[in-house]
């Protein structure tokens, strides 16, 4: 009963709520009770503390679905990998960054589908020292993102290089006022890296790509921040940005998967420093013995078609 009806816990505890989950599970109320209730006594703890209103998760219903979570997503790898080891020739197994997967994953995937309306497609979001691991292992086909080494021998295509830049709220001063009305991400300002020090960063986690970067821009400048904030997201990073809560280094697709415009991006500032990395390479890793090879490169194709597509559009 551990893994039976998962998604009726995972709802409980989006709501908090067991009027709400049982309305959207499509259930009563009382059967969603009765099924916390059993299996609640099958594992002997509480996962949720339903004696007020809104209810909590407990200590243990927190581990409970987050080790569920885990046990869900290799359920998922598992039943991918029997289908593609059954017909690899019709399934497409898609590494790549959160950020950059919601930007160009739906960018891509109508022109692929299109050519290609049999094939399974398999989109899995992971950091991307998560992807390099993924390609050792085969449990991926194609790793798109921007990566550091490989331990085995993979085929490395460019995508694009992305423009770096540092991205602040306003309250920190770090743009003169006279200065601002011509600040912007296609135009940033090079200020003194003297500013950054004993400011609150909003900084990558280890796994992620940028995070080499961050730390060779703290380490040449002798940069000590004041407070770090890790996220593994770097749309959340920059949402956090808009608060006021810390400098953020980012890459031009962040602001592209979210479709910001203009007025959101009133109070920030964008600017860069002497000797700091302006941009970063994205690449498509794949293996030369995978089977898939032709869907591969018609994704790698399609990817760049769509890619040089966008980029004429904005700058016309």
């Amino acid at each position: 009963m551990l893994y039976e009806k998962f998604d009726y816990i995972l709802t409980v505890a989006e709501e908090l709520n067991l009027t709400r989950a049982a309305k959207r599970l499509y259930i009563s109320q009382p059967t969603l009770t009765q099924y916390i209730n059993r299996l609640e006594a099958e594992l002997g703890v509480q996962l949720f503390d339903r004696s007020k209103t809104p209810i909590s998760i407990t200590e243990a219903g927190h581990y409970y679905i987050e080790e569920m979570k885990k046990i869900s997503f290799a359920e998922r790898n598992l039943r991918s990998n029997i289908q593609r080891i059954d017909n690899p020739r019709h399934s497409l197994i898609i590494g790549i960054g959160q950020v950059r997967g919601s930007h160009w994953i739906p960018l891509v995937l109508p022109a692929f589908c299109e050519v290609h309306p049999d094939v399974n497609i398999q989109v899995v979001q992971y950091l991307e020292a998560n992807i390099a691991d993924a390609l050792e292992k085969g449990e991926i086909d194609l790793g798109i993102g921007v990566f550091q080494s490989f331990k085995s021998n993979l085929n490395i295509e460019l995508l694009v290089h992305e423009k770096l830049f540092l991205v602040a709220h306003k309250k920190f001063g770090l743009i003169p006022e006279s200065e601002r009305k011509l600040n912007n991400p296609d135009h940033l300002m090079t200020i003194s890296p003297s500013l950054l020090t004993q400011k609150p960063f909003i900084i990558p986690h280890v796994g992620n790509g940028l995070y080499s970067a961050y730390e060779q821009l703290i380490s040449i400048h002798h940069i000590q921040p004041s407070r770090t904030i890790a996220v593994n997201n770097l749309s959340t990073g920059l949402r956090l940005v808009m608060k006021g809560l810390g400098i953020q280094l980012i890459s031009g697709p962040v602001l592209q998967a979210e479709h910001y415009n203009k007025d959101d991006l009133t109070d920030l500032d964008f600017f860069t420093v002497d000797n700091m990395l302006s941009t970063r390479v994205c690449t498509a890793v794949y293996s030369p013995d995978n089977k898939n090879q032709s869907l591969i490169q018609d994704f790698i194709r399609t990817l760049h078609s769509e890619l040089d597509q966008k980029q004429n559009i904005q700058n016309n």
